[in-house]
């Protein structure tokens, strides 16, 4: 598939989701001081602004170029995210990960930006290249858990595949905002080890 010449708008904007994810929310969260809601609230206004740009027409070179230059510099410059205990297991699964995790990114990944790819740079690259954000999205979520960085971005990548799969099927983006939902919450009860009522569960 021929590239258009203004196919650069998902390109710059899957650059700038690894940025805002690995970089930019964590520290201006330190810097503002926000709390878990306060950083779901903005990465819901970033990712809904990020579909926009992943929407708009821009040269596709330039677009290529900055996406590139965001996507290393934030992953140049990772800062974990501050995590914080959950008022509530119940909170945490009922509340902070559908609405704070869940939302944003099915809305930016599952809804618009990995189909941004696929238009722009063809079914089988952009089948990748969505995915491969997407697990690149979490390389400071993992530094913060201590998990390994690189099984946590195979992981998600495969589990972003699997989304947008989900989503190309039903021709709809709930349906993996529920399985991304349901899949998430079922690892926040489990890692816990404790009933809803707890307050020392870990945040996401």
């Amino acid at each position: 598939m021929g590239l258009d010449a203004v196919s650069g708008g998902a390109a710059l904007a899957s650059g700038a989701a690894i940025a805002w994810s690995n970089a930019l929310a964590p520290r201006l969260a330190r810097r503002f001081g926000w709390g878990s809601d306060g950083r779901s609230a903005a990465t819901l206004a970033f990712c809904l602004a990020d579909s926009g740009l992943a929407r708009s027409s821009i040269p596709t070179v330039p677009g290529a170029v900055a996406g590139v230059a965001l996507a290393v510099a934030g992953l140049a410059t990772v800062e974990p995210v501050d995590r914080q205990p959950p008022s509530s297991l119940a909170k945490w699964v009922l509340v902070d990960i559908p609405l704070g995790t869940t939302l944003p990114e099915e809305l930016l990944f599952r809804g618009v930006l990995t189909p941004a790819l696929r238009r722009a740079y063809g079914a089988r690259t952009g089948s990748i290249a969505g995915p491969a954000v997407f697990g690149l999205w979490h390389v400071g979520a993992a530094r913060a858990a201590h998990d390994p960085v690189f099984p946590t971005i195979c992981v998600t990548f495969l589990a972003g595949a699997g989304f947008d799969v989900l989503t190309r099927r039903t021709g709809r983006w709930w349906p993996a905002f529920v399985a991304h939902w349901l899949l998430n919450g079922c690892g926040a009860v489990l890692s816990s080890g404790s009933v809803f009522s707890s307050s020392d569960a870990t945040a996401p």
